[in-house]
């Protein structure tokens, strides 16, 4: 591996990891966003129609969002979003999503408390 070949790829994961975080703190895209994704997949688990590549796609949806947020936030009047956070580096955040809310959604992370309601 080249030393080049491995800055890509740092750069790449720190901007992964900047726009993971972003759309993790960031409560309207979780409100208007994420939390519609999460009901939506319980919903496909449940009648057994889940296809995780499917939903990779789906979360799609937000990445493009908090890419083009963060963008408007934080960058300068010449960035844009495909500079900033190419395809790929999107495409790999959806991936993290994906696997990790898929796992939290099988261990209980979202569903409502049980017990009874006064």
């Amino acid at each position: 591996m080249r030393a080049s070949q491995f800055i890509t790829e740092q750069i790449d994961s720190d901007a992964v990891n900047e726009l993971d975080t972003y759309i993790m703190n960031n409560e309207e895209l979780y409100r208007r966003r994420f939390m519609p994704i999460i009901s939506n997949i319980k919903r496909k688990l449940a009648k057994n129609v889940y296809d995780h590549e499917k939903a990779q796609t789906l979360w799609m949806y937000l990445v493009d969002d908090a890419a083009k947020e963060y963008v408007k936030e934080f960058g300068s009047t010449q960035d844009d979003v495909s500079n900033m956070f190419p395809k790929e580096t999107r495409q790999q955040v959806a991936r993290v999503l994906s696997d990790r809310e898929l796992e939290n959604i099988k261990q209980g992370e979202y569903d409502a408390p049980k017990g009874t309601v006064s």
